[in-house]
C-alpha cells in the first residue's frame, strides 16, 4: 500500500530531498561528521549559508532594499517580534480572515496600538474581509496571505499605501509572487520548504531605522541582518533541507511550474467536492486556498469514520484543526498529483457507501 501524506504541517517533503537528507546524515566509515555535526562557522556550513541565502533572493525576486533574516521561532514569534521592531508608538492595522489572523492580532495588542481595518469573521471566514479606513499613524497592514485553517487565500496582496507585513507561511514560495512589494515577509519553513525550526523574514532595510535600541539583542531584526543570520547557531539542518528544497524547486521549473502543478491538484480535489451534494467546502470560490482545503461530508458525524478508514486506506494527514473540525487536505509543494486523485477516488468510495 502507497502511503499519502495530507499534513498541514510539519509536512511532507519531496523523495529526492528525503534521500539528500538521508546521504547527508548517513554514518561514514571513517568518522567524517554529518552537516548537522560540523560549526555553523566552518567553510563546510557557510557554503550551505551562502548558496541558502543566494537562492532566496534569486526566487522571492528582491534586491538588496530587503534583508533576507534566518531565525527560529516561527510564525508566533514573528507575532510579536514584527511590531516589537516595527510598530513602536505606532498603530498596527489588521485584516482578519481566520485563526491565523486572530493570533497575530492578539499578540500585537500586548505590544503595541492595533486597530482592525477589516475582518471577516461575521460570515465565520468564508471570504476575504472588506477593507476600512487606515490609522493615520499605521505602522503597517498585516495580513495572512493563506490561512491554513479556514481555507482561504489572497491572489495578491492588498493595495495599500503604507508598509505591507505578510504572514505567508503555508505558501511561500508556492507561486510566483511580488515579495518586493511587500515590506515585511515571514513564513515558517515547514509547509513549502523543509522542516521545522527554519523561520524566513524578508524586511525592507529602510524600516530598520524604527526598530528601538532597547530591544534585546535575540529580538532585534537588526542582529540578523550582518553574517547571514549567524548571530546564533542556526537550526543548521533546517538550513540544509531547506536549501535542498530551493534545489528541488529549480528543477521543476521554478516557481511557474510550481505554481501550474499547485493549481492543478487544488482544482482536481475542489471538482470533486462542488460536483457533490455530499461534500462540501463554504468559502467562496474567488477566495480558496490552492493550499489548504478544508471540507465536510453532509453528515458530520462521519469525519471520524472517514479519518479512520482514510488512515487504514494509507491517506494520513486528513483530520481537520481542532479548531475548526471537518476535514482538510493540504497540497503544498512536496504534494503528488496521484496522491490528490487517490483521495478523491476514496472520497467518491465513501460518498457511495455512506451517502
Amino acid at each position: 500500500m502507497t502511503i499519502h501524506n495530507f499534513s498541514a504541517g510539519p509536512a511532507m517533503l519531496p523523495l529526492e530531498v528525503r534521500e539528500r537528507l538521508a546521504e547527508a546524515l548517513a554514518p561514514s566509515s571513517d568518522g567524517t561528521p554529518s552537516i548537522a555535526e560540523v560549526s555553523h562557522r566552518g567553510p563546510r556550513f557557510m557554503a550551505v549559508a551562502e548558496e541558502l541565502h543566494l537562492r532566496l533572493r534569486d526566487l522571492t525576486g528582491i534586491g538588496e532594499e530587503h534583508a533576507v533574516l534566518l531565525l527560529h521561532g516561527g510564525a508566533n514569534l514573528q507575532f510579536a517580534q514584527l511590531p516589537m521592531n516595527l510598530a513602536a508608538d505606532r498603530t498596527a492595522a489588521f485584516l482578519i480572515s481566520g485563526h491565523w489572523g486572530r493570533k497575530a492580532l492578539a499578540e500585537a495588542e500586548r505590544i503595541t496600538r492595533t486597530q482592525v481595518v477589516g475582518s471577516s469573521e461575521e460570515n465565520g471566514y468564508t471570504d476575504l474581509p472588506e477593507m476600512g479606513h487606515l490609522p493615520a499613524d499605521c505602522a503597517y497592514l498585516h495580513y495572512t496571505g493563506n490561512e491554513t485553517i479556514h481555507g482561504l487565500q489572497y491572489e495578491q496582496p492588498p493595495r495599500v499605501a503604507v508598509p505591507l507585513a505578510a504572514d505567508l507561511s503555508s505558501e511561500f514560495l508556492s507561486r510566483p509572487y511580488p515579495y518586493r512589494d511587500i515590506a515585511v515577509t515571514y513564513a515558517g519553513a515547514q509547509k513549502n520548504l523543509g522542516i521545522a525550526g527554519l523561520t524566513i523574514v524578508l524586511v525592507r532595510r529602510d524600516l530598520l531605522e524604527r526598530v528601538p535600541d532597547r530591544l534585546p539583542r535575540f529580538l532585534d531584526y537588526r542582529s540578523w541582518t550582518k553574517d547571514l543570520s549567524l548571530y546564533n547557531t542556526p537550526a543548521s539542518l533546517a538550513w540544509f533541507t531547506a536549501l535542498e528544497m530551493l534545489r528541488w524547486i529549480e528543477r521543476q521549473g521554478g516557481l511557474e511550474a510550481i505554481a501550474e502543478r499547485n493549481r492543478g491538484k487544488a482544482d482536481i480535489l475542489y471538482r470533486a467536492i462542488d460536483g457533490s451534494d455530499f461534500w462540501r467546502n463554504p468559502v467562496a470560490e474567488h477566495c480558496r486556498s490552492l493550499m489548504n482545503v478544508p471540507f465536510w461530508p453532509a453528515d458530520e458525524s462521519l469525519v471520524t469514520v472517514f479519518v479512520d478508514q482514510a488512515e487504514q486506506a494509507g491517506l494520513l494527514g486528513l483530520k481537520g484543526h481542532r479548531a475548526l473540525g471537518g476535514l482538510r487536505a493540504s497540497l503544498y509543494n512536496a504534494q503528488t498529483l496521484d496522491a490528490v486523485e487517490t483521495l478523491v477516488d476514496f472520497m467518491r468510495e465513501f460518498e457511495r457507501r455512506y451517502g
